[in-house]
């Protein structure tokens, strides 16, 4: 069974057992579990896009989204959201362990930083487009974030200290991320 086909299965049940509705087309995103609301001005999502993604070549583009708060930043061709949730999100199950349910637990709203194009891409590509992801969720990441959730890999991390100690601790125990590690063993 190829991993488009397991991942697909696992959707489907992960939709049964919760009652959700299945998405269209799943594609690469990172969501913020965060202990308050917090909004995004244009111009802190103009300086959020350029410490993650500008340089003195590249200056991203932010316009706003179809909700109030959330931006459509554009980084030469590649398209990045923010969304912004001011409530809980839907818990999509109910974690095995208890370190990564206290992130849902204790969310009360978050943000998403989203690569809408991903369904045009082939999954093997996604890697690479949550490093890039993940170039924006350092910018967000602070003592606000209780976790993030990965919905296409259904994976939870919480905020143990900076991203990159959450992330290992994730790692060490137990958390699959392969995903974040698949784009450097291709082009070794």
């Amino acid at each position: 069974m190829n991993a488009k086909m397991f991942r697909s299965i696992l959707r489907f049940l992960g939709n049964v057992i919760s009652g959700s509705s299945p998405e269209a087309d799943p594609f690469p995103s990172v969501i913020l579990l965060l202990d308050s609301p917090r909004e995004i001005s244009r111009e802190q999502a103009v300086e959020l896009a350029n410490r993650a993604w500008g340089s003195e070549e590249t200056h991203p583009a932010v316009v706003p989204a179809q909700n109030r708060g959330s931006w459509v930043i554009r980084v030469e061709d590649a398209p990045f959201r923010l969304r912004v949730g001011r409530r809980r999100m839907a818990l999509p199950g109910r974690e095995t362990n208890r370190t990564r349910q206290r992130s849902w637990d204790l969310h009360r709203a978050w943000i998403a930083v989203d690569y809408p194009q991903g369904p045009d891409i082939p999954e093997t590509e996604w890697p690479a487009c949550f490093k890039l992801i993940f170039l924006m969720v350092h910018q967000l990441w602070d003592e606000h974030c209780v976790g993030l959730y990965i919905p296409t890999e259904a994976v939870t991390v919480p905020n143990m200290g900076d991203l990159i100690a959450s992330l290992r601790w994730a790692a060490n125990n137990g958390t699959p991320l392969p995903f974040l590690h698949q784009a450097e063993e291709r082009g070794a």
